[in-house]
């Protein structure tokens, strides 16, 4: 589990992107891999240009928001049940991304130790870290230091 239930983002969500073609954990922050110009309302990932997943190089990227779905590669070709509960998707589906609010989540980087106030950054596969990378753009801030299961809540702005 990488997102807590304690989560304020007033429907300032965006659901206009297709998580790329591999497997990813909630809480994480998503940047854009491919991008399309115009409306890019696509019908699905082999015609749409608006792609988003986790990137190893944070820097020089676009932040996008926080992924609020667990995404999952299908059980086999003929049997394959999401799990609603968890807000699952699979790859190349649409996904939704917090852009504004807070969220509770572990996705920071180990050895890592945020304190309130510090400015949260993108860092490389989706997490957030108080430290920056050469050119990673700022993401929001951090409420809270961690915990002792690694969660703390970042307050997310991305425009």
């Amino acid at each position: 589990m990488a997102l807590k239930p304690d989560r304020e983002y007033n429907e300032v969500t965006d659901i206009t992107n297709f998580w790329t073609t591999v497997a990813a954990e909630k809480g994480g922050c998503a940047s854009v891999v491919t991008q399309g110009s115009g409306a890019a309302m696509g019908v699905n990932l082999t015609d749409e240009a608006n792609v988003v997943g986790y990137v190893a190089d944070p820097s020089g990227v676009t932040a996008k928001g926080i992924l609020l779905q667990t995404v999952t590669a299908a059980l086999s070709a003929t049997r394959d049940f999401l799990n609603f509960e968890n807000g699952e998707i699979r790859p190349s589906d649409k996904c939704t991304l917090v852009k504004k609010g807070f969220v509770v989540t572990d996705m920071i980087p180990s050895g890592v130790t945020p304190t309130v106030g510090a400015s949260a950054y993108l860092a490389a596969s989706g997490m957030i870290s108080s430290v920056q990378a050469t050119g990673a753009p700022q993401v929001g801030r951090f409420e809270t230091t961690k915990d002792a299961a690694g969660f703390a809540r970042v307050s997310i702005d991305i425009t």
